[in-house]
């Protein structure tokens, strides 16, 4: 016989064997199940059709994926917007993760506490979003009685992952129902205005204003580090609703944590800030970096614990969240309440072990949480709020320098002033990310230019009651010059340059007030009392003050700052404030330059 003939003998027996085959299995011998069963050389002789038919919308067929408890049981499909499946889309209940298989399919028996069904948005998909008009983001299903189903449809990106853009991160929005101090001239005369039309007109002004600056098409995402309300005032069930509108109004998209205010150990108030932000613990994917936000705000009555805490449960979904991720991803880790300081610590065994920071204490689960994000080559950022001041902290962990980013709030002292009780203003923070990397950050002042990341101040001045030198045992009648340093940390490098000479300016990193600021809200506190902003309170730590003893008091000096990033900041010493109250602590006005 011939060659040919013997490949066509050949051919024709292996499809009747095949055939056989799925006759005495019971399955169809149709389609690419016979396909399947031929040698892949010879494929091409059997079926030259195949390549020329277009390729048909893959059907899914939910399969089981674990043992089904009928009354917990809980499945769905993820697709895309063309309606095929997407693979490993990590879907939670918010006690376990699970990943999609090849069909887009999802199975488990969710916890009988779970409030949503909701997925981790990967980083080659939009981010979702409640409405044309609010862009918080929208990710959750919440669970319903009698329904075991949750379906999901994603949208890929055009351009795919996206591994440069801008986060802007937002400190304690903070509104609230009461009307708190407010001025807008060198007087006395409060103005009537609530603290949600000053979010909107200052905060958000603000954000729009610093978006519209970026490049073309530059991606813009938000975070709000919690404590969105405050029910000072009274209860209103639509505070929660509003802060979110606010916080959506902008292009950027944003995702929130949860505070202690928008819960203070009420389950209505949590409940409320569910129905309008989702679950409280969840991630998300940007570019190569995996942001986690996690509640660690837990109450004993109405005691929260500081420093923040997590539960067994929240740690074994932390984990199982982490174990779907790639270990070359840079991790995030955002939440309330910092976890390397505290002096309302749940138990005592974790002193900071910090001189100047006494009374101090590690989160019992710190260690915990490090263990799990050390496998991570991208590194790891721990970002939080909850303090009003703003604090870089920088803590030795296994032999390195750790910085948990404290961020200073959007409303300042409780909307009461235009300044933090560290003396920054109120404002929030721009981070520029590039693959793994934070390429860039600042703070940015609420209707300060963003070159502007400094106050300057004498520290003689007496700040209605209050001075630097006092505090901080600076030498008197020597015009020592107080450098405030808003988003200063130990990489910073601080100098005055006197007659063209540069002499580094001594770092102020302990527990302590900032006098400018505690002065200020001396005379004009109402949201909290005073004790809250002066050193007294004994949570307060200051690590962003810097300052200088000229060498003459006839000197021209300016003050540069070089962040880590390379940019140098700087300022003259004639524009040091001497003011105690109309400033701008008082008014935005005097800050124009």
């Amino acid at each position: 016989m011939k060659k040919n003939t013997y490949i066509i003998i050949a051919v024709s027996l292996l499809v009747s064997a095949a055939a056989l085959s799925f006759i005495f299995s019971g399955k169809s011998n149709a389609g690419n199940e016979v396909k399947d069963s031929i040698p892949a050389s010879l494929v091409s002789k059997v079926d030259t059709t195949a390549k020329k038919q277009k390729p048909k919308k893959k059907k899914v067929k939910p399969k089981p994926q674990v043992k089904v408890d009928s009354s917990l049981f809980t499945n769905g499909v993820v697709t895309d917007k063309d309606s095929l499946p997407m693979k490993g889309v990590i879907i939670s209940d918010g006690y376990t993760c699970v990943a999609t298989d090849s069909d887009g399919y999802y199975a488990l028996n969710r916890n009988p506490k779970a409030r949503f069904i909701y997925y981790t948005v990967p980083a080659d998909c939009e981010v979702p979003v409640h409405s044309s008009t609010d862009n918080t983001a929208y990710f959750y299903q919440p669970v319903e009685k009698n329904k075991n189903s949750y379906d999901f449809e994603l949208t890929r990106m055009p351009g795919g992952v996206e591994k440069i853009y801008k986060m802007i991160v937002i400190g304690d929005p903070q509104i609230t129902n009461a009307y708190s101090p407010y001025f807008v001239d060198g007087t006395d005369n409060k103005v009537q205005k609530s603290d949600l039309d000053r979010f909107q007109d200052e905060t958000m002004s603000d954000i729009k204003q610093t978006i519209s600056g970026f490049p073309a098409g530059m991606p813009v995402y938000g975070l709000s580090m919690g404590d969105n309300v405050q029910y000072y005032g009274g209860y209103n069930e639509k505070l929660e609703g509003q802060i979110r509108a606010a916080l959506g109004s902008s292009s950027m998209k944003l995702f929130s944590v949860i505070g202690n205010h928008d819960q203070d150990g009420v389950p209505l108030y949590k409940q409320k800030w569910e129905e309008s932000f989702g679950p409280t613990d969840f991630s998300f994917d940007r570019g190569d970096v995996h942001y986690i936000c996690i509640n660690n705000v837990h109450y004993r009555n109405k005691t929260y614990w500081q420093p923040g805490e997590l539960t067994a449960d929240q740690l074994k979904w932390l984990a199982s969240d982490l174990s779907f991720v790639d270990h070359s991803k840079k991790i995030v880790l955002s939440y309330h309440v910092p976890f390397t300081s505290g002096n309302r610590p749940i138990a005592k065994k974790y002193p900071l072990g910090i001189a100047t920071e006494k009374g101090h204490y590690y989160s019992t689960v710190f260690q915990k949480v490090m263990k799990l994000l050390a496998p991570f080559e991208g590194g790891v950022e721990l970002f939080c709020g909850h303090t009003h001041f703003g604090n870089n902290h920088d803590v030795k962990y296994q032999g390195k320098t750790i910085i948990e980013h404290c961020h200073a709030a959007a409303c300042g002292n409780i909307w009461q002033s235009n300044i933090n009780i560290c003396g920054t203003p109120n404002g929030y923070y721009v981070y520029s990310v590039n693959g793994t990397k934070i390429s860039n950050s600042y703070y940015k002042g609420t209707f300060w230019n963003a070159s502007q990341q400094m106050a300057l101040f004498e520290a003689d001045t007496d700040f209605n009651g209050e001075s630097y030198s006092a505090d901080w045992n600076i030498e008197k009648g020597k015009h020592a010059i107080v450098a405030n340093v808003f988003n200063a940390d130990y990489r910073w490098k601080v100098v005055a340059v006197e007659n063209g000479v540069e002499f580094p300016m001594t770092r102020i990193s302990s527990k302590g007030q900032d006098a400018f600021a505690a002065g200020y809200h001396h005379k004009y506190s109402e949201s909290v009392n005073y004790w809250f902003i002066s050193k007294n309170n004994g949570y307060l730590i200051m690590n962003h003050l810097y300052y200088y003893v000229p060498k003459s008091t006839t000197s021209e000096i300016v003050i540069k700052a070089t962040d880590p990033y390379g940019n140098v900041y700087t300022d003259n010493a004639k524009n040091v404030e001497k003011e105690p109250f109309y400033n701008y602590a008082h008014y935005y006005k005097k800050n124009e330059k």
